[in-house]
């Protein structure tokens, strides 16, 4: 029986803006991460939860944002190699090494996709996400059903309409901070 071994994918990622092609891919600040700790350490945008700084960033949740990362291949010699995504955040589509392998629209439920076939030998796999504003894609959702009861009595309805945790949705007053992340370790499983 071949013996089961567990790589992290948690080197070499970078970020960007998905909506601008000219921005330039800046290095993440940590694995696993969010989009507003990343932008914090570029300098970006100011700390949201210091003074009155969550109204200079609500655009960051109103964006998507891609990420990517190489990663070697394991030796898999006749065993099975699965991608485990233990926390999306909810809106993701998953490409690796040019083809879509998932796409995601809930952060509660861990994936693990087989990419045993996908995996290069002998050169870097290429990893991308890219994240969709699960912000508006509330919205868009809550537009589809304007008959629907959504029962929201503090924030944007939009938050009742999407699978994500509501701590993302922090609020004082009129602002919200929402975020884009990949929230939990992703790994390669060999088995």
């Amino acid at each position: 029986m071949a013996r089961r071994s567990v790589i992290p994918i948690d080197k070499n990622w970078v970020f960007r803006q998905a909506d601008k092609e000219t921005s330039e891919f800046l290095s993440v600040a940590q694995s696993p991460t969010n989009v507003h700790l990343d932008l914090m350490h570029h300098g970006i945008i100011p700390d949201p939860s210091i003074g009155k700084n969550e109204e200079q960033v609500q655009w960051v949740g109103e964006k998507a944002w891609i990420y990517k990362t190489t990663f070697p291949s394991p030796e898999v010699h006749g065993s099975t190699a699965v991608l485990a995504f233990h926390g999306l955040d909810t809106y993701a589509t998953v490409v690796l090494n040019g083809e879509q392998i998932l796409k995601t629209e809930d952060m509660f439920i861990p994936e693990r996709v087989d990419v045993t076939t996908l995996l290069r030998g002998g050169v870097d796999n290429e990893l991308e996400i890219t994240f969709e504003s699960a912000y508006l894609m509330g919205k868009k959702i809550v537009e589809k059903y304007p008959d629907h009861r959504w029962g929201c009595w503090n924030g944007d309805l939009s938050r009742l309409a999407v699978r994500k945790a509501q701590y993302h949705y922090v609020s004082s007053g009129e602002h919200e901070e929402r975020c884009s992340s990949s929230r939990m370790p992703l790994t390669v499983v060999i088995s």
